[in-house]
């Protein structure tokens, strides 16, 4: 719609958008009484400034948008002698400097590190915190010797025990340790506070994030290649640390993009909705991020290939809850299937898969890194490929970084046949380029996880061209999970990144639980359950909802991937009636190590003896 007005360049709105102005004319007032509802939907509206009524429009900032996707600056940056950044990296780090908070959220292995330590060789800031997965400590450590142009004191807090300096240089934490750092970190403002893997934030509820976001910075800068790992709520957090104007208020950020309802059991925010708007909004603000195949044009290409095991190798009756389960998952009717199930067939199905993916691998001529699940199932492998005479290195979640370190050094050393790491342990911070193949024996439901395991060999120093392969059972669990995980991954691809979703697309959160419980909610005879039992139940499940959610294990951090969401229902009802009471009996019942280790023992006796 023309409306021949004059406007103005415009002023920029803390969303990134700006603000057009104009005069208006008599012949726009004649047109605006009979053409009101058209205007406004055009894009127009009539505002009052210094009392004096303007046309107004709001539109895109295209500048803005460009320099998000900057591939090369001219701007010279500070760099130790010998070194050099890569120039998609000097225009990460220009963008940075632009502004006061900066999300720099290029694909993995493209150096993000690089660009923090190069934003601070360029402000020269008093103070620095980084916060980071513990496991990546001891390389901002000695990357920071390595790319800061001045000397520097660098402390890693290593536990809740140590003190944080009085007079701190740099400071290097891990998230898990911050909710007890809580007033040392919050009681100063830091010259620059550098959120590593920022993702790690997703959840507004758990401690950590309320102490993340709670934290004073002159610059903030934030990174991850996987802004959302899931699905777009997750975003929210950090989107409201780096610009609490414009994405601060969660239910307006939910109900914006991320479809979010009231339903039956509380607010649902597992879906999605304008995501081209988020997008637009993100580069407008703060997001810088670049892809492989934009920046590095010689980087050798990623190929995923499904390698299909046939059914027939699995009999009996784990086939018979295979077909169940792949059929609630297909139908989503999941009146028959429980959480418990759900998680222990798809166990069963990884240690049924051994000895096939043995045979897959022990053919496998070079070097290749193997990604699982479990941890029995990364020790199955392992003794299956010792037994013919392969040499392996391992890493999962408890391991130590000792352990870390020496795997990673002999695999990259090519002093061993196979690498092979459990999705949540090996899937971040390392660097395998030694291989150009990669196998997942086991599958995450979270898609972030999956891009973030095998960019592990597709990053700067790959040489040759990178093979990724799934290996699902046919018409399995897992072979719905890798179409689950495509489906996902178009969604999040629209958000982040301007990648279209085909129309055909069903959006399948699989995040089930609900409808597993309804024969609890249903039943009209169930009687209430003590005070204490309630009050324990309440505890428990506020603790498990205020951890990481979607954990990989049942005893890791929070509720597992599919108890989440009705996990987090249930936390968060004000009135528990008997059916949600037995309902969250149930589902807790299996989380009693992880409540124990959390100091929830005599809640458990209360509740299950």
């Amino acid at each position: 719609m023309d409306l021949n007005l004059n406007w103005s360049k415009g002023e920029k709105q803390s969303d990134g958008r700006l603000l057009k102005t104009a005069k208006p004319t008599p012949e726009f007032w004649a047109l605006w009484k009979v053409k009101k509802v058209s205007i406004r939907k055009a894009g127009y509206t009539v505002i009052k400034i210094n009392d004096a009524w303007l046309v107004a429009q709001f539109v895109d900032d295209i500048a803005a948008i460009e320099q998000s996707a900057a591939t090369s600056s001219d701007m010279e940056i500070p760099v130790p002698n010998g070194l050099a950044y890569l120039p998609f990296q000097k225009a990460g780090i220009a963008y940075a400097l632009k502004r006061k908070s900066c999300l720099i959220a290029d694909e993995m292995g493209l150096g993000k590190t690089i660009q923090a330590i190069g934003t601070i060789n360029a402000t020269n800031p008093n103070t620095v915190l980084v916060v980071c997965p513990a496991s990546l400590k001891l390389n901002w450590k000695n990357e920071m010797v390595k790319w800061l142009v001045s000397e520097r004191k660098i402390d890693v807090v290593n536990g809740g025990g140590e003190h944080i300096p009085n007079d701190p240089d740099v400071v290097i934490i891990n998230y898990d340790v911050l909710t007890k750092h809580a007033k040392a970190l919050q009681s100063r403002t830091w010259g620059m506070v550098i959120m590593d893997e920022v993702h790690k934030i997703k959840n507004p509820k758990a401690k950590r994030t309320v102490v993340a976001v709670s934290i004073k910075a002159k610059r903030k800068l934030a990174l991850t290649g996987t802004p959302i790992t899931n699905r777009p709520i997750e975003l929210q957090p950090i989107a409201g640390y780096l610009d609490y104007d414009s994405f601060g208020n969660f239910f307006n950020f939910a109900r914006k993009y991320a479809g979010a309802y009231k339903g039956r059991f509380g607010w649902d925010f597992s879906g999605s909705s304008n995501l081209d708007e988020l997008q637009r909004r993100l580069r407008q603000s703060f997001m810088i991020r670049r892809k492989k195949e934009e920046v590095l044009k010689d980087l050798p290409a990623k190929v995923r290939q499904v390698i299909v095991l046939p059914s027939k190798a699995y009999s009996g009756e784990l086939t018979k809850e295979f077909d169940a389960l792949a059929d609630a998952v297909s139908d989503t009717t999941y009146d028959d299937v429980s959480f418990e199930q759900m998680s222990g067939v798809r166990h069963e199905m990884a240690l049924a898969k051994v000895d096939d993916v043995v045979e897959h691998l022990k053919e496998i001529d070079h070097q290749v890194v193997v990604m699982a699940h479990h941890k029995d199932v990364v020790e199955g492998i392992k003794l299956g490929l010792e037994a013919v005479g392969k040499t392996v290195v391992t890493l999962t979640g408890d391991c130590n970084q000792a352990h870390r370190q020496h795997s990673v050094e002999t695999f990259q050393a090519g002093k061993a046949d196979v690498f092979i790491g459990t999705i949540g342990a090996a899937g971040v911070g390392i660097t395998l380029t030694a291989a150009s193949h990669v196998v997942f024996a086991e599958l995450s439901w979270v898609p972030g996880d999956v891009s973030q395991a095998e960019d592990r060999c597709h990053r700067i120093g790959q040489q040759d061209s990178v093979l990724v392969q799934h290996l699902v059972v046919d018409g399995s669990l897992d072979a719905r999970m890798a179409e689950v995980l495509v489906q996902k991954q178009r969604v999040l691809d629209r958000a982040i990144d301007d990648v279209q979703i085909l129309p055909a697309i069903s959006i399948n959160d699989l995040a089930v639980g609900v409808k597993e419980v309804e024969k609890i909610f249903h039943n009209k005879k169930l009687k209430p359950l003590s005070d204490d039992t309630v009050e324990a139940l309440q505890a428990c499940a506020r603790y498990l909802a205020a951890r990481c959610d979607g954990a990989s294990e049942k005893d890791g951090q929070g509720y597992n991937g599919l108890d989440t969401r009705f996990g987090k229902s249930i936390a968060a009802q004000l009135i528990w009636t008997p059916a949600v009471q037995h309902a969250a009996k149930k589902v807790l019942r299996k989380y009693t190590g992880q409540l124990t280790d959390g100091g929830l023992s005599v809640e458990c006796k209360t509740i299950f003896i």
